[in-house]
């Protein structure tokens, strides 16, 4: 299936900007990164370090980080509550993608394109604007999608230039590697514990600089989930009345 983007002007949901994290860091970070060895054991991995939590008595989000082991890579997640269904939460990441393809961010993405879909696994194409005088920049991901016995979803994504032969242009920037996640568990109060994830190089970038850029990247795409299903459960429950 392939879709691109033309001239909707509805008002897209914020999710989709956890789609695309070079809109924060990829001019800065991943750009011409390469393909590293990022794929270590998770034994090899370093522990998770907790970064930081949600002011207050009762936080709603913690992140945290940690390297990768044999690689230059860190890995950030945060994770936190969502008054909703994993699969809720799964179908409103979908439909973001879908809701992009279809056009609702036509300055923000002059091309966006499903150029494959399946029942597990979704591959796009995207070129995104960035402010002058950086080039604009190409992606080309695919979402690979996780069922489990307990109810968990899961989406992972990376980098996808070695399935779809595109010729690099001198107009764009290209995003050579680009991974993460998110994983929707549900919990015996019937919520989801959603967590997400991202990988990338932060070369010669001191971290006091990426890190609250990234916090903030993930801590916003766990605010539009949560946005995203209270809207639904809402309409829900005035369509009943």
């Amino acid at each position: 299936m392939t879709a691109r983007k033309n001239q909707n002007k509805r008002k897209p949901a914020k999710v989709s900007m956890r789609i695309c994290f070079m809109t924060i860091v990829t001019s800065l970070l991943v750009s011409c990164a390469g393909y590293k060895r990022i794929n270590s054991s998770t034994d090899e991995n370093e522990g998770w370090t907790l970064v930081k939590v949600e002011k207050g008595d009762n936080p709603s989000w913690k992140a945290y980080s940690r390297k990768l082991a044999g690689t230059s890579f860190i890995e950030y997640k945060i994770e936190g509550n969502v008054a909703s269904t994993p699969d809720s939460c799964f179908i409103w990441f979908k439909r973001d993608i879908h809701e992009l393809a279809e056009g609702s961010k036509s300055k923000k993405y002059p091309t966006y394109e499903i150029v494959h879909e399946s029942g597990d696994s979704l591959v796009t194409y995207v070129v995104h604007n960035e402010p002058y005088p950086l080039k604009d920049t190409e992606m080309s991901v695919r979402y690979v999608y996780f069922n489990h016995d307990s109810g968990a979803k899961d989406v992972k994504w990376r980098e996808a230039w070695n399935e779809r032969f595109i010729e690099p242009s001198k107009k764009l920037n290209r995003v050579e590697t680009f991974r993460g996640s998110w994983t929707f568990s549900p919990t015996p109060s019937g919520s989801t514990v959603a967590v997400t994830t991202v990988q990338f190089d932060p070369k010669n970038m001191p971290r006091s600089l990426v890190e609250p850029m990234v916090i903030k990247f993930l801590r916003d795409g766990l605010e539009d989930i949560r946005k995203r299903n209270s809207q639904n459960i809402l309409v829900t429950q005035t369509s009943r009345k």
